[in-house]
């Protein structure tokens, strides 16, 4: 108890700071709005006078507006100009002609003749305009403003045209018309008074620099305003704050204390994802032990789900755009999972739900094939349009005795086996999954020696110039041959090989060792396939053209072979890495061609030197019409854009003649020679030479 003094005075200095803030605030407030007030009735004032210059200047320089007002030729019609200056509605209520030394003419004022010159009626330094307009004669008219007998005018000067006369014209401030400049500009009570005070002024002056009159208008006093509305309310406040201090000061540092040991405990233990508002890692393990341990025997399901691209996505626009795409994926996936089960993201892009009961089984698969549907549409984000897709893996106990852990791990088995079964696909963990897990990473580890020991081989196969049938290319193949185990397929080396990482460096190598060996291939171009994940590296043109020129290989002489996948992706990408590869020299060719989607539709697109037609394609052209003529609309149209065509996977005679007579300009496949090994290929090329010698 003993803080309850010194809480007591806080308060009150607190209250007491606070009411002269919000006194002194609402001076400061009074007078920035009186400024911007008194700114403003000067602007209007102004602005009055700018729209009688414009007036008076439009009427001396129209000699028919001129005679409406009673000046013609020089001479001034009195009756005529008091009946246009007569009548509330009139453009101006005062007129003068004067000649060039400045001698009334004649002169009118609201309907009636003045027989008293202009510079004794216009008071306060009428002769100085005069002045002004002698000194300035092609200038703009000039105002002033001057006391009358009739009261105050605002009056212009200007030389008419030939210079020996001169229009005065003016208009008298009246409170109705001061009322209105107010209502125009938004300025509540805008008076004329001769005294200033009493308000917001403005003093009027006369071209000698003497008073003539105020524009004065009614402080609007928001300051003040604001704060009597506050002031009550504030001291209500004040009056509980010492109503309940004797009650609070006792706790208060009891709740303090415990409120910092809660903090400290929810920020440890806090179950929140802070990106995406889901449940994090911790509560999704939380929930699935809960789950296994209340189940009595019923089934309990997972689903783990890891995006596809999105790794792409973070590389090609940022961590940010990959957030706001992590958003927006957990907000799609909420929605689908609703209620039917716990849904938690796990960190990065991995997602996980648990269903429990007896139909979870059902439910989480129909939630992996929801989500998979869901990220077949692109994402806008502000303006970026970005593709991903997602590898599901589910497991489930059926019955069976599991702990958490352990259903845990089947799921991310499954999902993983997704992933290396192609992608964007939901697969249901099975036993056998793991020792298939365990090949594989076997695998990976085996591939990362042979690569690092340089046991990894390329050879090559032949390509057929079909009007000749010489030898005119080869293609590189990578080869793995394990000393016990044997061949390793790149089909199922080349995805693990992605998987961790190590496709680049992989490609890197078969780029620079297949240039070395085509060196000794006399003229032959040599093919490379590139990888999707080589051809999206924004650099992958400089490291081509650093292989080319450290190894003194031509870029005429290669060949860069990709595949649909990346130029579905990344179609503008694509596009400016095959023009930066062409601005080389390299020859680039579109590999499997058929077995997409839209392969015409990347035939326009992109500029390619060669299509290569895919083995499915022609198996049937023997003994099915519809399939050799798919191929000779090929090749029609291929010739039609300029682009070579080479038939893949030719295994007999009788499909290399139908493919010939098609068009097609190379031919490949066993049936002209398997791959070899580079050697082979070099004493393939110099028994050719020799036997061309020996028939020349």
């Amino acid at each position: 108890m003993g803080i309850a003094l010194p809480a007591f005075l806080t308060v009150l200095a607190t209250v007491a700071v606070v009411f002269l803030a919000m006194t002194r605030m609402a001076g400061e407030v009074d007078d920035i709005d009186a400024g911007t007030l008194r700114r403003t009735v000067a602007g209007a004032y102004n602005e009055l006078a700018r729209t009688l210059v414009e007036e008076h200047a439009h009427v001396a320089a129209s000699p028919g507006d001129l005679a409406a007002f009673g000046v013609a030729d020089g001479r001034f019609d009195a009756a005529v100009a008091a009946a246009a200056t007569a009548g509330p509605h009139a453009i101006f209520d005062t007129l003068f002609l004067l000649s060039a030394d400045g001698t009334t003419l004649g002169g009118v004022h609201d309907g009636t003749r003045l027989d008293r010159p202009a510079t004794d009626w216009l008071q306060g330094g009428f002769s100085l305009v005069l002045d002004g307009v002698r000194a300035d004669p092609g200038g703009v008219p000039k105002s002033g403003l001057f006391s009358t007998a009739d009261g105050i005018v605002l009056a212009a000067v200007s030389p008419l045209p030939g210079g020996e006369r001169l229009l005065v014209t003016g208009r008298r401030l009246t409170a109705d018309s001061v009322e209105a400049l107010g209502r125009s500009f938004s300025v509540d009570g805008l008076t004329l008074s001769g005294d200033p005070g009493g308000g917001v002024d403005v003093d009027l002056l006369a071209p000698d620099g003497g008073r003539i009159a105020s524009l004065v208008a009614d402080p609007r006093a928001p300051g003040d305003l604001a704060y009597a509305r506050v002031r009550m309310p504030m001291l209500i406040v004040l009056g509980l704050l010492l109503l309940v201090m004797v009650m609070l000061v006792a706790t208060i540092w009891k709740s303090l204390s415990a409120m910092h040991r809660g903090e400290e405990l929810a920020r440890r233990e806090a179950g929140l994802d802070g990106l995406s508002g889901l449940p994090n890692r911790a509560s999704f393990h939380q929930a699935v032990e809960a789950a296994v341990a209340r189940s009595g025997g019923r089934p309990v399901t997972i689903v783990f789900l890891d995006l596809d691209g999105f790794k792409d996505v973070n590389d090609t626009y940022g961590h940010e755009t990959g957030d706001r795409l992590i958003r927006a994926v957990a907000a799609g996936f909420s929605t689908l999972v609703d209620r039917r089960g716990f849904l938690a993201r796990l960190g990065g892009d991995e997602f996980a739900v648990v269903a429990t009961g007896e139909t979870s089984f059902e439910v989480a698969t129909e939630i992996g094939a929801s989500m998979i549907e869901f990220l077949s549409e692109a994402f806008d984000l502000d303006g970026r349009i970005v593709q991903v897709g997602t590898s599901v893996g589910i497991a489930g106990t059926a019955g069976e005795p599991m702990t958490a852990s352990e259903l845990v791990r089947r799921a991310d088995v499954a999902m993983y086996q997704a992933k290396g079964r192609g992608k964007n696909r939901i697969e249901i963990y099975e036993h056998d999954m793991d020792a298939e897990r365990a090949e594989r990473a076997a695998l990976a580890v085996a591939l990362r020696k042979a690569f690092s020991n340089e046991e990894l081989q390329l050879h090559y196969q032949p390509v057929i110039e079909a009007r000749t049938g010489r030898i005119v290319s080869v293609e590189a193949l990578l080869r793995w041959i394990r000393p016990v185990e044997g061949p390793v397929s790149p089909a199922r080396f080349i995805p693990i090989a992605e998987e961790i990482g190590l496709i680049e460096d992989l490609g890197a190598w078969v780029l620079r060792r297949a240039c070395r060996d085509a060196a000794a291939f006399g003229d032959l171009r040599v093919a490379v396939n590139v990888s999707a994940a080589q051809f999206k590296n924004p650099g992958f043109h400089t490291v081509v053209a650093g292989v080319l020129a450290e190894e003194g290989f031509p870029a005429a002489r290669l060949e860069l072979d990709i595949t649909e996948s990346y130029l579905v992706a990344y179609p503008e990408r694509a596009r400016r890495m095959i023009d930066a590869l062409r601005q080389i020299g390299v020859r680039i060719a579109l590999d499997d061609f058929g077995t997409g989607f839209s392969s015409i539709g990347y035939l326009r697109r992109f500029a390619f030197d060669k299509v290569k037609i895919d083995r499915s394609v022609i198996i049937d052209v023997v003994r099915d019409p519809a399939s050799q003529k798919l191929v000779e609309a090929t090749v029609a149209l291929a010739d039609a854009l300029g682009v070579g065509v080479t038939a893949e996977g030719i295994e007999r005679e009788d499909e290399a003649v139908i493919l010939k007579s098609a068009g097609c300009h190379e031919l490949q496949g066993y049936h002209f020679g398997s791959p070899t090994t580079a050697a082979e290929i070099t004493r393939r090329m110099a028994a050719s030479r020799q036997a061309l010698r020996r028939t020349a």
